[in-house]
């Protein structure tokens, strides 16, 4: 529900940040890193698995406003020439990074685990079994913003030029 409502939003708030406000479509993502910094931080807060669900909906909301204007970035960052090969390699990036992370969730786990005689693993530490992989993924996502910002001032420097480069030719 969360990223379905995410990707709603994202496309056409991204239409109204591009056309209404003049902003750039990088606002979006800026947005979605921002949700998922919450996540984050709501996971490391979290103790009472009733509460899990913040972590949960936040992160659907984040994924769904992200892939929601992901397309739409694709194209104003690499034009529509380029999108089909672009957004081929866009929608590979998550299964390189999701491994990563899955392999560092899982070294938290163990790292945090007690082997039974029998040699199964279990946690017993509630949140604090995954505590140090959360902080991993939160510095990512702070990072993630601060990249949305990098492209947002890149965007409209290259605007910028286009429009003197146009009034240039026309003088």
């Amino acid at each position: 529900m969360s990223s379905f409502l995410g990707r709603l939003s994202s496309g056409i708030g991204s239409d109204i940040i591009v056309k209404r406000l003049h902003h750039s479509r990088f606002w979006c993502a800026a947005i979605s890193a921002t949700i998922f910094s919450l996540a984050q931080i709501c996971a490391i807060k979290v103790s009472n698995p009733k509460y899990l669900w913040s972590v949960s909906g936040l992160t659907g909301l984040a994924y769904g406003v992200l892939f929601g204007v992901f397309p739409a970035l694709v194209v104003d960052a690499f034009g529509p020439d380029g999108f089909a090969v672009n957004w081929g390699f866009m929608t590979l990036a998550p299964v390189v990074s999701g491994n990563v992370y899955n392999l560092f969730y899982g070294a938290a786990y163990d790292s945090n685990s007690v082997v039974e005689p029998d040699g199964t693993r279990g946690c017993e530490l509630g949140v604090k079994c995954y505590r140090t992989a959360y902080y991993v993924t939160l510095v990512s996502s702070v990072l993630g913003i601060f990249a949305c910002f990098w492209g947002i001032v890149g965007e409209g420097r290259r605007k910028r030029r286009e429009l003197e480069e146009l009034e240039s030719r026309e003088a």
